[in-house]
């Protein structure tokens, strides 16, 4: 096992959601709170032609933390097509997702749709590396619906000089319910012959705690949602000391108000705006107990001047 990382510190990434962790997101993030170690793109669906495929990767937007795109395709062709755009923007490493567990994208054999092949996963390793220089490393699950499937994944992932594998925990048919399966991720960990990282279900600071006591041998860990919810989640973890209610509060009120700002530069209009800042309630109510009412006129907000007045109201007082 080659799981342990050339540096002892800690390291904490910022997980690709998408739909939430775009460029405005990770740039008011890290303005506010200091740079995760790492940030992860949303998806790059090599499929699509589009050069608009890139505008959330493009060089001009990333200011002050480190980036590193991930790509989505399952042909080899496409994906080291647009493994060559990003190298000409200056990136020097790029991300595989092999764990989308949505099935607009599995259907396609893509993401996690690609687990149950690893013929599949083998030739597009073979292409891309015979093909660049750029570093590469891997998301993924465990599996599609089986918990095994990286079983049979692992003896191709050791085969290439991969940076890191970093695992979600779980099967792509879990989505995001349920437990995560620390005894399947242990033991793809003891196989494995690259660094690893952890991924699933870090939410407080205890959970972090309990899973480096049952996982010591883990230095690398991806945290997604429950940063979104909780914004110093990361600092809690670096530090060892848990934030209070009232800190968590603060902090996603000034996040809040960096992303309706940069939102309102980058997107037209304002029903464009309210469309993209509700979803994010879904994580932040967590830390909102007992402003129910506020957060009942924010769901149901059906314009930007409703939506700013229900979290006047949901923020006031804290």
């Amino acid at each position: 096992m080659n799981n342990s990382s050339s540096n002892s510190i800690i390291k904490i990434y910022l997980a690709p959601l998408q739909g939430f962790t775009d460029y405005s997101y990770r740039a008011a993030f890290s303005s506010l709170f200091g740079a995760p170690d790492a940030a992860f793109s949303p998806f790059i669906d090599t499929h699509d032609p589009d050069k608009r495929i890139f505008r959330d990767v493009l060089p001009e937007k990333i200011t002050g933390y480190h980036l590193i795109p991930q790509l989505l395709g399952n042909d080899a062709k496409e994906m080291l097509t647009a493994l060559n755009e990003l190298m000409l923007m200056g990136y020097e490493e790029v991300n595989l997702n092999l764990g989308c567990p949505y099935k607009m994208v599995t259907k396609k054999g893509m993401g996690a749709g690609l687990l149950p092949h690893p013929e599949l996963i083998d030739r597009i390793l073979t292409e891309l590396f015979a093909n660049t220089t750029c570093r590469i490393s891997v998301k993924m699950r465990l599996g599609l619906t089986n918990n095994d499937d990286w079983k049979t994944i692992i003896p191709v992932l050791n085969r290439y000089p991969l940076g890191e594998v970093i695992i979600h925990a779980r099967t792509a048919a879990q989505m995001y319910k349920g437990d995560t399966n620390v005894e399947a991720f242990t033991e793809m960990a003891g196989l494995l012959t690259h660094p690893i990282c952890y991924n699933g279900n870090i939410f407080t600071l205890e959970q972090y705690s309990v899973l480096t006591a049952q996982m010591p041998f883990v230095t690398r860990w991806m945290l997604g949602r429950g940063v979104i919810a909780n914004p110093l989640l990361i600092q809690e973890i670096k530090t060892g000391e848990k934030a209070s209610e009232q800190e968590i509060r603060s902090a996603l009120s000034k996040l809040h108000e960096q992303l309706i700002y940069l939102n309102s530069i980058r997107l037209s209009g304002s029903s464009h705006v309210l469309n993209k800042m509700k979803p994010y309630w879904e994580y932040f109510a967590s830390s909102f107990i007992g402003k129910e009412k506020g957060l009942k006129k924010i769901k149901k907000s059906v314009t930007l001047d409703a939506y700013k007045s229900a979290c006047n109201e949901v923020f006031r007082g804290i």
